[in-house]
């Protein structure tokens, strides 16, 4: 069975800045990577309280309680009532919970996994790869190609991603190769304009071939997850597809469904 579970962009009506940097939760959560990758807190050892380190960082508790959300996910801490926030790893196996409620959540995994553009191209659909991404055949995109790597490390990638977008924002290549923490379609966009009004995201098993295995540092044919989302503006229409394929050891996708209630 496929489930293709959607999620509603809410639009936004406050101008964001090109200039405008990574989430400040994602700033403060590489800060804290690095102080524990640098050993400036020992593995064992107890962070410092939510008050102590949104003092010393001049940030909000919000902003805190997010930063140690991404750390927990990433398997760098552990969080016990009556205890604290513990320090699990310096160097924690790279394997990826990807938990989806709101295009936030999204925004939260581009800060962990960031792009290393590889090759751009111009791609018209065929009728098998139209079919593969759930796009019209004949349909004309950019495709950015490279892999997905945890911010600032060298250990195995986690993805290889093949990024499409509409070929009216060909333009925006060097932006999004400038950016590579960023959302593309949060760069898409700020050029449009418009906000994206439903993602759709398409979760596949398959094995991973000979030459994408050997980029990914798997043996041939490991069992691997492929992802494909859709980004649709509100009058339908696909301006941006993403087509991520992940050692299934390295990723695990979580989704939250709720029961609608009953009127009355």
């Amino acid at each position: 069975m496929t489930i293709q579970p959607t999620m509603r962009a809410k639009p936004t009506h406050h101008p964001v800045s090109p200039s405008m940097p990574t989430t400040r939760y994602a700033e403060l959560a590489q800060s804290l990577v690095k102080a524990i990758s640098g050993g400036q807190y020992a593995v064992g050892s107890l962070l410092p309280t939510e008050p102590e380190l949104a003092e010393l960082h001049g940030v909000s508790r919000h902003t805190v309680r997010a930063s140690l959300k991404m750390l927990q996910d990433l398997g760098y801490i552990s969080r016990r009532k009556s205890v604290g926030t513990i320090i699990e790893s310096a160097n924690p196996r790279t394997v990826f919970t990807q938990s989806f409620e709101t295009l936030e959540d999204l925004t939260r995994v581009a800060a962990t996994e960031v792009r290393a553009i590889e090759s751009v191209s111009s791609v018209k659909l065929d009728r098998a790869l139209a079919r593969s991404l759930g796009a019209p055949p004949g349909s004309q995109w950019i495709r950015l190609s490279g892999l997905r790597v945890e911010g600032g490390k060298r250990a195995a990638p986690i993805a290889w991603a093949d990024i499409y977008i509409d070929a009216a924002f060909e333009h925006l290549v060097d932006e999004i190769r400038r950016r590579p923490e960023e959302l593309v379609s949060a760069i898409i966009e700020r050029d449009s304009g418009q906000p994206f009004e439903q993602i759709t995201q398409i979760v596949k098993g398959e094995l991973i071939d000979a030459p994408l295995a050997k980029r990914l540092r798997v043996e041939a044919d490991t069992a691997g997850l492929r992802i494909i989302r859709h980004y649709r503006r509100h009058d339908g229409r696909i301006l941006e597809i993403t087509d991520t394929r992940y050692p299934a050891d390295r990723v695990a996708v979580s989704f939250q469904l709720k029961r609608n209630r009953a009127p009355g």
